[in-house]
């Protein structure tokens, strides 16, 4: 009867996010179309399995690492919460991905064991991030904070922001493409991309794209 209780408190939910329940063994339970379509992997090729054993890259960076008995595991033995944090993951083809996890524990005395685990895929927005934050870096002894190749052209100083948006129009996204990937609302996204225009001057987007590759920063 409990069984029956918590598969139907399962099917209740209903999100765009990847999602999976795991046992007190971090045995997977439950895993959802998101997450079938993300990893690779079918319900009935991870339903029983370790959920390190799925999902683990061995090269993650983060402040949590997927394997056993790990820093989220812990704080749920003891009834407490985890932060919301980034974990890089394998698919079944072996690519890697960047996921941000976020963790929901049990009601005390609902019965159930199973952790929730709700994830998205942020590969893009950390990469996009990152490269960045590399150009913020190499910029910071140019003379009057431009942006420059080695040709000598120049670009009016870009924020991070629009230097985020400058290089997701190179790789051919699309205005709701940015703003899934940055987290942000496709006005906002649109916001972004027409002050970029503004500022360097450019009657279009492939316009930007040109200046940008000719000042070297894709």
């Amino acid at each position: 009867m409990a069984h029956n209780a918590q598969e139907h408190a399962r099917s209740g939910f209903r999100t765009s996010d990847g999602m999976f329940t795991v046992d007190s063994d971090q045995r997977i339970k439950t895993w959802n179309a998101t997450a079938e379509k993300l990893f690779g992997y079918s319900s009935d090729q991870v339903i029983g399995k370790k959920c390190y054993e799925v999902l683990c890259a061995n090269s993650n960076p983060g402040r949590v690492k997927c394997s056993r008995g790990c820093v989220v595991m812990s704080n749920a033995s003891k009834g407490r919460t985890t932060k919301d944090f980034d974990l890089e993951c394998k698919t079944a083809n072996g690519d890697v991905k960047n996921i941000n996890m976020s963790i929901v524990l049990p009601m005390q005395g609902s019965g159930s064991r199973e952790i929730l685990h709700m994830f998205r895929n942020v590969t893009d927005r950390r990469r996009v991030e990152s490269a960045s934050v590399s150009l913020s870096n190499s910029s910071i002894d140019q003379p009057n904070n431009t942006t420059h190749s080695p040709t000598g052209f120049r670009l009016p100083p870009l924020t991070t922001r629009e230097d985020q948006v400058l290089k997701l129009l190179s790789a051919g996204k699309n205005t709701n493409d940015i703003a899934d990937i940055l987290d942000i609302r496709p006005l906002t996204a649109r916001n972004h991309i027409s002050r970029l225009l503004t500022k360097l001057g450019c009657r279009s987007r492939l316009e930007a794209v040109a200046l940008g590759t000719r000042a070297g920063l894709i």
